[in-house]
């Protein structure tokens, strides 16, 4: 370096006029230190000015988030039975065409898992077919990954009710003496699994409490094992309302007789009315009691 050049190091302070800002627009405050080697030009130092406030502005600017995109979800059914299926369907917007989307589920008191991943249409649209494997309350929705000009958009989350059928026989009971009979049984020959076979002055009770329940199916007759002669008549009763009060009377060696009832309430009763020679040796038989449960 000469005698004529010299580097002097001073902080200058640079500041934009004191304008009303303009929408989208930063103003800049602040103090730069640079160096000037002197006798360089005048235009090489102004140069060396603008880089260094640039480097400030800049990353202010590149801070601010991207838009996500927007993703709709629809399904065609609010409940199902488990085995069948329904469907997931919606767009994301702007279009993202042959980009894919992750279809997610959510089990209650679980974590969001992907199920499948589909391709976007020419609309920019998805659909997806859905069997549920998993009874219960069911969330579902749809993600669509971030682009480099675009941030990740999740749709609204969409609940589907997911229903089975659960044998009572497999449910606690709120109350079933252990002299009522649980297994096999027959009527007129014919076997029924998962069944109960109930004396006069018996009855069982189950309480569905948080298991969502709306049908019960059953058959009902004369156990093959009563003596003979025995007729009755079979009651079931939801939250103390009788939901089945047989109008002829059931008699041994008459074919059973199938039941579908609505449940209101979430409390059920088996209750017989038995008439019989010998009540020690008479039985109302409930052939495989279901409930239909969203649990």
């Amino acid at each position: 370096m000469t005698g004529a050049q010299q580097q002097v190091s001073t902080w200058s302070h640079i500041a934009r006029k004191a304008a009303r800002p303009r929408p989208g627009r930063h103003t800049f405050s602040g103090y730069v230190h640079f160096v000037i080697t002197t006798g360089v030009p005048v235009m090489r130092k102004l140069f060396i000015v603008l880089v260094a406030a640039a480097a400030i502005v800049l990353p202010m600017q590149g801070a601010e988030a991207a838009t996500a995109y927007t993703v709709t979800a629809s399904v065609s059914t609010s409940s199902v039975d488990l085995g069948k299926s329904f469907v997931l369907s919606g767009t994301v917007s702007p279009s993202a065409k042959g980009k894919t989307v992750k279809i997610q589920r959510q089990y209650a008191g679980g974590s969001w898992t992907t199920i499948v991943t589909k391709t976007l249409s020419s609309t920019s649209k998805y659909s997806v077919k859905i069997t549920p494997s998993k009874g219960g309350p069911t969330k579902y929705r749809a993600v669509k990954a971030a682009s480099s000009t675009r941030a990740q958009g999740i749709s609204s989350s969409r609940t589907v009710k997911v229903y089975r059928w659960l044998y009572l026989t497999g449910l606690p009971g709120t109350y079933t003496p252990p002299t009522i009979y649980r297994g096999y049984m027959y009527v007129k020959g014919t076997q029924f699994a998962h069944s109960l076979s109930i004396k006069q002055g018996e009855y069982a009770d189950w309480n569905l409490a948080g298991k969502g329940c709306n049908r019960l199916k059953v058959y009902i007759g004369i156990d093959d094992d009563s003596v003979s002669g025995t007729t009755g008549t079979s009651y079931i009763t939801n939250g103390g309302l009788d939901v089945l009060n047989a109008e002829n009377t059931l008699e041994k060696n008459q074919s059973a007789r199938y039941v579908l009832v609505s449940l209101a309430t979430t409390t059920i009763r088996f209750l017989p009315g038995l008439n019989s020679s010998d009540l020690s040796t008479a039985w109302m038989g409930y052939g495989s009691p279901q409930v239909h449960c969203a649990a």
